[in-house]
């Protein structure tokens, strides 16, 4: 199941692709990101590389996702405030 799929992407909130660069799905986050811009929804695509698939679950381990999880916490802070 992917929202990449789904028929309609417009009317959505805001939102933050966070992309891996080592991830063998990072094409279908930057396909999303491409399409929610292609209906006007406000989005920030942004890639990490050298993460693999889920390093945000793992700020011990894999150095990029303390910057990937401090700016998912600055994104929501902004989008939720406004």
């Amino acid at each position: 199941m992917s929202p990449l799929h789904a028929d309609d992407l417009s009317r959505l909130a805001p939102a933050l692709v966070v992309v891996p660069t080592l991830d063998p799905a990072a094409g279908h986050g930057r396909a999303y990101a491409e399409r929610l811009k292609a209906v006007g929804t406000p989005v920030r695509l942004t890639e990490h590389a050298g993460a693999t698939h889920a390093f945000v679950s793992m700020p011990g381990v894999v150095p990029q996702a303390k910057a990937a999880r401090e700016e998912i916490t600055a994104f929501l802070r902004e989008t939720l405030s406004g």
